[in-house]
């Protein structure tokens, strides 16, 4: 999720460079970076730390740049943020940024370093510079094309070359438009940098690659054959420019859902072997010899780590402990038990604390979070990223599914290393997984019929939410979105639970959100509820035959494994919270008396 942006045309590159690299601050902050050419050569520039600071850099040694250059804001997906991990990284007279994750960048860096590249920084991308400095015989277009045949994975790039009269950009799984100007052209990773500039935007597509020059844009296949481009004229303003178009950055971000759970998932399964690749720490002894799990987490990473305790159990034979962090008090953990922190910033103080308090017992730990370099990432052997680049809205929405991806990769691997798994059974898994983002996608196109029924029942005094196995978590995340942006009173129950207690706040009318896509047990308990005048919005799989029957209103999602269907529901639950909240005209990015990162006790 970095942000790339690219100028060629009459002006100065710099200040163009910074000012369209700020309007995409948003996509990445832990480092920047600007390439220039001056006088001849490439002029390079970058640090880690926000876009301004290296403005001020940029400010205080002059204005150097002609006509022509690119520019990075870095979210770190390889390689933790630093000075050396920035954005461009050049080789020879060679200077790329990218967006993206080049899967089999391990085996293209050894091939290189055994040609005599010398690599400097940590990242994936650095070896795309270096596979085209050595395609490199004048053709910067066919260098490029040469080198990203080498390339597995997902790319959004814009290179540049010292004796070369254009800039080079091509994508693939990864947003890139070009913005034609009068007598100059813009590149970027999304709109907003382009507006103060230019409104009429080409959008390349997967595959293609194009040559830019300050008058003219060429684009081609992945072959080099020439391309018809469109022409689209934007009309939103900045603020919605932002925002990709979308009113907010929640809904925006709901929507990236598919594109996370890839990245996530991408380049750490292996089909054939029927295994997950993941760092870890820990070796293939110590995961055989564990003899329980335990998991620290707070909100909705705690829902992520819930998910896991039935999970872990089928999938590894591993009992599993969740626990509030903010609750941690067992300090005597057994020397045998993988500690699991699950935050989305690497900065949740309870959730640092509990994991120096378990640390203290001795033991395995990792980390599962969305920031590289962030402090939990300290305190651990291993870490699983996640790989969503930041994420605006304050509640959680892709963060959290790429969590339970992630602990599903998890489940997997100690599964495979321990024995409980045969490498038939989790293929299939595996290649189930990787049709998850197609499936959720699915679910949101299903949009307009969940907030039909969210403005149906935007005026409730509160809400329940039930679930089984492996969505009882997902009850209890969908009440705490409904309460986090639409301010409705809402509850998450174990469907078995509600004749202990709960039904005595069952009313008429009260919404009951059925989640009951693992199984038939659960429509007893939507018998229950609608026997005491109770709506029932069931999310259903498509085709029962029965939920009709019992249901007031039904959502189907696409059919897949139980534990997959928990991320088809909580996509459904998300649009349930966010249409109620926009119906009611609630601030949905910024709720009352929350932050994005709790970094106090």
């Amino acid at each position: 999720m970095c942000g790339i942006v690219a100028y060629i045309g009459d002006d100065k590159a710099g200040p163009i460079l910074f000012d369209t690299l700020k309007r995409l601050e948003y996509r990445g902050y832990d480092s920047a970076g600007v390439a220039v050419i001056s006088q001849g050569s490439v002029e390079v520039l970058k640090s880690s730390g926000r876009i301004a600071d290296l403005e001020k850099t940029y400010k205080s040694v002059g204005s150097p740049g002609e006509g022509m250059g690119i520019g990075h804001t870095r979210w770190a997906t390889h390689g933790r943020p630093s000075d050396i991990n920035a954005h461009p990284h050049t080789s020879g007279e060679i200077a790329i940024v990218h967006n993206g994750i080049i899967e089999n960048y391990l085996d293209l860096r050894e091939l290189l370093t055994e040609m005599g590249y010398e690599f400097q920084s940590e990242t994936d991308s650095e070896v795309l510079a270096h596979l085209i400095h050595f395609y490199y015989k004048g053709d910067l277009c066919a260098a490029t094309l040469k080198a990203l045949e080498k390339v597995e994975g997902s790319y959004a790039i814009a290179v540049m070359a010292a004796s070369s009269p254009y800039i080079v950009c091509a994508r693939y799984e990864s947003p890139l438009v070009i913005g034609k100007g009068s007598s100059s052209v813009f590149v970027a990773s999304d709109v907003p940098a382009l507006l103060p500039y230019t409104k009429d935007i080409i959008r390349l597509k997967d595959g293609n690659i194009a040559r830019i020059y300050a008058d003219r844009i060429e684009v081609m296949d992945c072959s080099g054959a020439p391309l018809e481009s469109e022409v689209e004229r934007i009309t939103w303003d900045t603020d919605a420019a932002e925002k990709g178009g979308y009113p907010h950055f929640m809904l925006k971000e709901i929507h990236e859902q598919p594109r996370a759970i890839r990245e996530t998932i991408a380049g750490r399964i292996s089909e054939i072997d029927g295994d997950v690749r993941l760092s870890l720490g820990i070796s293939e002894e110590e995961i055989m010899s564990l003899e329980r799990v335990t998991i620290i987490a707070c909100g909705t990473s705690y829902h992520a780590g819930m998910l896991a305790r039935n999970l872990f159990v089928r999938a590894a034979g591993l009992p599993v402990d969740v626990e509030v962090a903010s609750e941690f008090l067992n300090l005597q953990l057994r020397p045998r038990t993988l500690l699991v922190g699950i935050t989305q910033s690497g900065e949740t103080a309870d959730t640092l604390l509990a994991l120096k308090k378990a640390k203290t017992c001795g033991g395995r730990s990792l980390a599962i979070t969305n920031v590289v370099g962030s402090t939990v990432t300290e305190l651990v052997d291993g870490t699983i990223f996640t790989r969503c680049g930041p994420e605006i809205g304050v509640a959680a929405t892709k963060t959290f599914t790429s969590q339970m991806v992630a602990v599903i990769l998890l489940a997997i691997r100690l599964g495979r290393a321990r024995g409980h798994l045969t490498p038939d059974q989790a293929r299939k898994m595996l290649i189930e997984l990787t049709k998850l983002p197609g499936l959720v996608q699915r679910v949101l196109e299903k949009r307009e019929e969940i907030r039909k029924i969210a403005e149906m029942f935007a005026g409730a005094g509160c809400y329940f939410f039930i679930g089984r196995d492996y969505l009882y978590p997902i009850s209890l995340e969908g009440a705490l979105k409904m309460k986090e942006i639409a301010y409705i009173p809402s509850e998450g129950y174990a469907g078995g639970e509600l004749k202990h207690g709960p039904l005595a706040l069952i009313t008429e009318k009260t919404p009951v959100v059925a989640l009951a896509t693992c199984g038939k047990k659960i429509q007893s308990n939507i018998k229950e509820v609608r026997a005491r005048g109770a709506e029932v919005i069931a999310l259903a799989t498509e085709g029962d035959p029965d939920i009709a029957k019992v249901a007031s209103k039904v959502i189907e999602l696409p059919e897949t494994r139980p534990i997959y269907s928990a991320v088809l529901c909580t996509v459904a639950l998300q649009l349930l919270a966010y249409y109620t909240a926009n119906k009611l005209g609630l601030p949905i990015d910024k709720p009352r008396n929350l932050a994005k990162c709790v970094t106090v006790e």
